[in-house]
């Protein structure tokens, strides 16, 4: 599956989800605002993170969508803060030997929430690796794909900010596709000669 089938196939899954996608991440961005303390972030931010991935793969699954859906990373509360723990400490850390190494880590661990909304049992380290290896292949078209979100981010500021508002379902609901087109083996001539 290419950028633009993943893109197309989440606006059309969005299509008459919008007040509800647009809802729920009103919701998600007060929630982790309001967790901006760091010692709050760090118990809520990977839980609300493990919400938002499996909410965005009720959507792309066609299933029916609930807010609720949030708050189900806080069913195991280990495995999201440890696994959202060690993403930041690799991120961070590959960002101190300059940038290009932090985002060949967060690209490689941007799976992370999607693994533990699937399998909220799996451990955080556990996480990690599946991510990564989920990754081996496919971090150049991941990246690409973000690059094109952050333009139509530049477009939003535009709309002195109300784009946004539509961008950031928008945004989740691609990121599930991709996670679940990768998950699936799904591989494409991009990836074979572009591998990070």
């Amino acid at each position: 599956m290419n950028i633009s089938s993943i893109l197309a196939a989440s606006r059309e899954q969005l299509s008459d989800k919008w007040f509800i996608a647009i809802v729920t991440l009103v919701v998600y961005g007060m929630v982790t605002a309001l967790a901006g303390s760091v010692v709050l972030g760090i118990l809520v931010v990977g839980h609300l993170s493990v919400g938002l991935a499996a909410w965005s793969l009720n959507v792309a699954r066609g299933q029916e969508l609930r807010m609720e859906s949030l708050f189900e990373g806080f069913r195991f509360f280990i495995h999201p803060m440890v696994a959202y723990l060690l993403l930041a400490a690799s991120v961070v850390i590959g960002a101190l030997f300059f940038i290009l190494p932090g985002i060949i880590i967060g690209l490689g661990l941007s799976q992370v929430f999607y693994i533990l909304a699937e399998d909220p049992k799996r451990d955080g380290l556990q996480a990690l690796q599946e991510s990564w290896n989920l990754m081996k292949g496919h971090k150049t078209r991941y990246f690409f794909m973000q690059f094109r979100f952050f333009l139509l981010g530049l477009l939003c500021v535009l709309t002195l900010g109300i784009g946004f508002f539509f961008l950031m379902p928008y945004v989740a609901v691609s990121n599930a596709n991709f996670y679940l087109a990768i998950s699936n083996g799904g591989r494409d001539a991009f990836d074979a000669e572009y591998i990070v």
